[in-house]
């Protein structure tokens, strides 16, 4: 019998083979939360992953693209396996990947042999001797109506606005008990009124007012405030790349990427960053980041472009449309 085991990252995939799992295990490898996101064939979506990897974090076209297409390779073929074991955790980062893995087995129609084993704690943080007795309290079979649900869930999130996003945070989707809070927690990286900022900006401009300069303890100080923290260090430290080459930068201390003689490793380990005067403004309430700057970013299938745009009310849970104030 043929399995197939579908995990979050490298790090899991490694643990499940020192714990004895046999078969394909694959690694889904992507940061969904950041960049844009389409619906329709998986193929669509990697294509524009691709590009926006790439680009993002300046890793070479045909390498990433080799890598998606190992990856979308495999899961075509599922039918070849028998028994599919999908291994994901509670945070945003995983619920994302696991809403996109059964969207695809939905309009594949594959729910037989399928199994969802859902961690409370981070798969990467256990051990081979830990990592089993998630799916010791038992896996979850797909059903109809699980495949249904994250077809929903990811046309959503795939959609041009986030108000179906929004809407869907209030009502629970059995089955998949870490949706809800992934989901709030992805509206709230949207820039919040007043300030422009999402919640993870927000938090690192006030981690270096009060003195963490160091870009790596600034994301380590950043994710300790996280209730399941989702975003890895790569992605941390070119939002803070956001935040500096900006129109009206709110931090400094950091080498333009574009022309740093030394590798981004150590152009974000050797820095010590400091608070713009409009940074402080911004913090202060003074001033508001997308006024002073506009933004061009995805969220999902939503293209953030201008300076009035879709804001999130983090105090309020309140969706704000372009063109309106709370």
């Amino acid at each position: 019998m043929a399995d197939l085991i579908i995990t979050n990252g490298d790090s899991a995939a490694e643990l499940l083979a020192a714990a004895g799992r046999e078969g394909t295990i694959l690694p889904w490898r992507d940061v969904l939360h950041e960049g844009p996101v389409v619906a329709g064939p998986l193929a669509v979506c990697s294509a524009e992953r691709v590009a926006y990897l790439s680009r993002r974090f300046r890793l070479p076209v045909a390498e990433v693209a080799d890598t998606f297409a190992e990856r979308d390779g495999i899961v075509q073929a599922h039918a070849a396996f028998d028994r599919i074991e999908l291994w994901f955790e509670h945070d945003l980062y995983d619920q994302l990947q696991l809403m996109q893995v059964l969207a695809f087995f939905a309009d594949a129609g594959r729910s037989d042999g399928v199994t969802l084993v859902q961690a409370d704690d981070f798969l990467g943080a256990q051990t081979a001797g830990t990592i089993l007795r998630f799916a010791e309290r038992g896996g979850h079979d797909i059903s109809g109506a699980d495949l249904a649900t994250a077809r929903g869930v990811w046309t959503d999130i795939t959609a041009p606005t986030p108000e179906a996003i929004a809407a869907r945070v209030a009502r629970p989707h059995p089955g998949f008990p870490f949706l809800v809070p992934a989901l709030h927690r992805f509206l709230q990286e949207l820039p919040a009124p007043g300030s422009g900022l999402g919640r993870t900006e927000q938090t690192a401009l006030d981690g270096i007012e009060t003195g963490t300069t160091q870009p790596p303890r600034l994301f380590q100080q950043t994710i300790l405030q996280e209730e399941a923290a989702f975003m890895g260090d790569w992605s941390f430290f070119h939002l803070l790349d956001d935040l500096a080459f900006c129109e009206v930068p709110l931090i400094a201390g950091l080498a333009p990427p574009a022309t740093a003689e030394i590798d981004d490793a150590a152009r974000f380990r050797d820095v010590h960053l400091e608070m713009t005067m409009a940074g402080e403004d911004v913090l202060a309430g003074e001033e508001d980041h997308l006024a002073l700057n506009g933004l061009d970013r995805w969220w999902g299938g939503t293209r953030l472009t201008g300076r009035d745009v879709w804001r999130y009310d983090r105090a309020a849970h309140v969706l704000v449309p372009p063109g309106e104030k709370p």
